[in-house]
């Protein structure tokens, strides 16, 4: 369910209630403590920048470039009201861009620094500082008459940001979540927690001790963001999003005595690929992977390699495990997986016609695909990790010649 990559953002919004927490507790520090504060947000978004640019993430790294001008603004340009009309231009110039920002992030591709859009991103932050540079140096004037008119700070009088930046600030939110939902990536639950940092330093712009404090925290956020989607590149499949090889290495290194090792393996895969094509090879490999995933019994599954998968479950043996299997095969077998004729995607006709091999799909056609499994457990015959799953890939082997979509052992 989509709803499952909101909890990504819990980790976000954990610290931006401890950055609250925090700023209640600023005041009480002597005058050294409150300045290592103030120069916090530069050192932890200064870590996430060079963290973007050691692991070539273009957006992390707009994001916390971002965060550095914001916090230089904030601290150095921007005293608390709005009598002062370079102040209220400075503000307003603030509270559009960032969500404009943020907006942009959301929507871009993530391509890498080096690649063309990663060179377009990299000229947002300062084609703003020009624009804003022109604006404060030549029309402070005719800018902070045309704010009051079009866009008036303070909606309310504890929310600091106009109306027109409130309203920017939630359609980038909402497509940001909506974002979120659909790919459900670290990077995109970063960026979207940026926007809500943002947005709680620019709507509580007269409370300036807050902005110190959550502007870190944004610092902190984007830095752990780049080490779990490191992370995540390294252990789990990019194609079907379970965990991978390194992680299942892992996991076998840690595994006690008692334990089970099943091998499946998509039938005729290979056949299907030639007959529909790579791109609907791919969407069985993740509908199989998604059936798989939902194991029950305490097991965990991984992509193997190809078509094959495996599953592990620790402290079970094989016959504890064999119902659980034995319901992943039904799923697989009942699963009704819709082919997409050329016209529903995004390639042209002729490279779809041969992607396919010239097959024509009829508009909503469904097909079946079946899994075989080989299962075996640590016993003394086959004791350690690597054992049982040679075991599991004879007894895989036999289901093959058994006539496919069963279970051997």
């Amino acid at each position: 369910m989509a709803l499952v990559h909101l909890r990504r953002l819990a980790t976000p919004l954990l610290l931006l209630a401890a950055a609250a927490f925090l700023y209640a507790q600023v005041g009480g520090l002597r005058p050294a403590y409150r300045q290592l504060v103030t120069e916090a947000p530069f050192v932890t978004a200064g870590i996430a920048l060079l963290l973007g640019l050691f692991f070539n993430r273009s957006r992390i790294f707009v994001a916390s470039l971002a965060l550095l001008a914001m916090a230089w603004v904030v601290s150095t340009r921007l005293a608390p009201g709005f009598a002062d009309p370079r102040g209220l231009v400075l503000y307003s110039l603030l509270s559009l861009f960032v969500p404009l920002t943020g907006l942009v992030l959301v929507l871009a591709p993530e391509h890498g620094l080096r690649s063309n859009s990663g060179h377009w991103l990299l000229l947002l932050i300062p084609a703003q500082v020009v624009a804003g540079w022109v604006v404060m140096r030549y029309a402070v004037g005719a800018a902070a008459a045309l704010v009051l008119d079009w866009m008036p700070p303070r909606v309310h009088e504890s929310w600091a940001l106009s109306m027109p930046a409130s309203v920017l600030f939630a359609a980038a939110l909402v497509i940001a979540l909506w974002r979120l939902l659909r790919h459900g990536s670290e990077d995109l639950a970063a960026l979207t927690a940026w926007l809500i940092f943002a947005l709680a330093v620019l709507a509580a712009y007269d409370e300036p001790g807050f902005a110190p404090v959550a502007l870190a925290a944004a610092g902190i956020m984007l830095a752990a963001c780049l080490v779990r989607s490191s992370h995540e590149l390294a252990y789990y499949d990019q194609l079907t999003g379970i965990l991978g090889r390194r992680a299942l290495d892992e996991r076998l290194d840690a595994l006690g005595r008692n334990f089970t090792i099943a091998m499946l393996d998509v039938d005729h895969f290979k056949q299907f690929n030639d007959t529909y094509g790579h791109e609907t090879g791919d969407d069985v490999l993740k509908m199989v992977a998604a059936q798989i995933a939902r194991v029950g019994g305490g097991g965990t599954a991984y992509r193997y390699g190809g078509e094959e998968f495996s599953i592990v479950f620790p402290g079970r043996g094989l016959r504890e495990s064999l119902p659980f299997l034995e319901e992943v095969r039904r799923n697989v077998e009942a699963y009704q997986l819709v082919l997409r004729d050329h016209k529903s995607r995004n390639v042209p006709k002729k490279v779809a016609e041969e992607r396919r091999g010239r097959r024509r799909l009829p508009r909503n056609e469904t097909v079946s695909v079946t899994i075989s499994i080989g299962v075996a457990e640590a016993n003394k015959h086959h004791s350690t990790p690597q054992e049982v799953i040679e075991a599991a890939d004879k007894a895989l082997y036999r289901a093959k010649q058994k006539g496919r979509n069963c279970i051997s052992r």
